[in-house]
């Protein structure tokens, strides 16, 4: 079934661009070497690749770029990382927090066989790389590795729903064996009541393997309702992306609109709206790391994270017309408008 998406782009912040006269201002280290880049990613490929190597492309950077696949398992890693060994890259690409921390490993961790830690490494999609042990700080990586942000901060999400509606509680309902999605609740447990707002958390029981079941979704959705939560919070949960289907779909029966912080849910489930950074573009911000350390020369403990300054605030019209949620006028007036079409 093909299902209309109306995404309304609202400008939050001043706009991060590729810009052409910086990126000529790079310095060629090495003009006839082809870089061998080698990428490790969580679920397969996304947009963040396309928009990295579109931007080398673009650039006309003579590179080689291999991509494999963790397929959701860290237990994948070891065979990758046996890879890595003999393909020597120039660079590593790593999409995700538990990929990053599977191959290149955290900063307190000691020098070991089973991580890669003498070849230059990026990072993609790591929601708290900070809280993470990825680096030591966004200004100081602290090893030989940075990246790019991805999240828009805890602030601005909640001013984003505010802004489309008055709600007075949020629920959150997370995968406790996710240490992302540990980090995001405790964030939001301190910030939200600080706005004025009610906070319900709902971990998702563990099956007998000790993993989240999905089919507990429904049944926390309801019980989101009966708390008096108004609205439900998506964060940077990869369990509750891959049954985002389910999740949504409880939310709406349940008619509770969901707020999504990144953009896989708004394009793939029935998430309502959201505050969310372009994978695209975080890829081409990605690559312009990149090409500073390969061709630049530049050491990855002396590029900064870098972060996206701006926001893009999505709402599916479709899902907000059948909760009777239309958006403000005041944020239409301003916004411009997409169409897509999924499947």
């Amino acid at each position: 079934m093909r299902k209309k998406i109306y995404l309304i782009s609202v400008l939050v912040v001043a706009c991060f661009a590729v810009n052409h006269a910086t990126a000529q201002s790079v310095p060629t280290a090495n003009a006839n070497k082809t870089y061998k880049i080698f990428g490790v990613v969580w679920r397969g490929e996304t947009e963040v690749e396309a928009g990295f190597q579109e931007y080398l492309n673009q650039r006309g950077v003579p590179y080689e770029m291999t991509i494999r696949n963790l397929n959701l398992s860290r237990a994948n890693a070891p065979g990758i990382i046996e890879e890595i060994k003999q393909v020597k890259p120039d660079l590593i690409y790593t999409w995700g927090t538990g990929t990053t921390q599977s191959i290149l490993g955290k900063l307190s961790e000691s020098e070991s066989d089973s991580l890669i830690r003498d070849i230059p490494g990026i990072f993609v999609l790591v929601a708290y790389p900070v809280s993470a042990e990825i680096v030591n700080s966004f200004e100081d990586p602290g090893r030989n590795v940075t990246g790019v942000a991805f999240l828009a901060s805890i602030e601005a999400q909640i001013k984003s729903i505010l802004a489309y509606r008055p709600f007075k509680k949020i629920a959150v309902i997370y995968d406790a064996t996710s240490s992302n999605s540990k980090i995001n609740v405790s964030q939001l447990e301190e910030i939200v009541p600080q706005m004025g707002l009610e906070l319900s958390v709902f971990p998702i029981p563990k099956t007998a393997d000790g993993k989240s079941d999905p089919e507990s979704l429904p049944e926390l959705v309801q019980k989101a309702k009966d708390s008096g939560a108004d609205v439900l919070y998506m964060g940077p949960d990869s369990f509750i992306t891959r049954h985002g289907d389910a999740y949504t779909a409880a939310a709406i029966k349940a008619e509770l609109p969901t707020f999504a912080s990144t953009q896989s849910p708004l394009r793939n489930t029935r998430a309502m709206f959201g505050l969310v950074s372009d994978y695209h573009t975080l890829g081409k911000l990605a690559a312009v790391q990149a090409e500073r350390i390969l061709v630049g020369g530049e050491k990855p403990e002396d590029l900064p994270v870098a972060r996206l300054s701006r926001f893009k605030f999505w709402i599916n019209i479709d899902v907000a017309r059948e909760l009777g949620l239309y958006p403000p006028m005041d944020l239409i007036s301003i916004a411009d408008f997409k169409q897509s079409n999924v499947n």
